[in-house]
């Protein structure tokens, strides 16, 4: 009997993540963005929920923030949402009193997105919370490297 042999019933071992050859997928630009991208996301619902922030909504809050007046299609294609699913986020954030939708007074067609002072303290204590989750997620790398990680993905994905 080989020493890998299972007796009657019994399972095999299942591999963990550290006993699987990962070599191809480490070296994946696509694969490790996804990972870190999902490690990103758990700390951040981890962080935020005090404040019942997504990331979809923190990043929506923020563009209107910087950006006041912006209509739903910019938001759209900047944050790479479909449309109909961001219309559903913007009623969301309307029904809580977060942003308000005015009709543009250049083109009465055209909706613009503003914060309410209720939203406008929202993202304002969203930021408080920013740096430090910021800090505490890049903490392996060095100030440095930090720096050049964002340089190369704002390079990447020009907005």
């Amino acid at each position: 009997m080989s020493p890998k042999a299972l007796r009657p019933g019994a399972k095999a071992a299942q591999p963990t993540a550290t006993s699987l050859d990962l070599d191809a997928l480490q070296r994946t630009p696509g694969f490790m963005l996804r990972l870190a991208q999902l490690k990103f996301f758990e700390g951040f619902y981890e962080e935020f929920a005090t404040l019942g922030l997504t990331p979809a909504t923190y990043a929506i809050l923020v563009v209107i923030r910087d950006n006041p007046g912006v209509p739903p299609s910019s938001l759209a294609g900047l944050l790479r949402l479909r449309l109909p699913n961001l219309i559903k986020i913007l009623n969301e954030l309307e029904s809580s009193g977060f942003i308000k939708r005015t009709r543009s007074k250049s083109d009465r067609r055209a909706v613009e997105l503003m914060l309410t002072p209720k939203g406008a303290k929202l993202i304002a204590d969203g930021a408080g919370l920013t740096e430090p989750y910021n800090r505490k997620m890049l903490a392996p790398l060095t100030e440095a490297e930090q720096r050049t990680l964002l340089e190369l993905l704002n390079r990447m994905l020009p907005l």
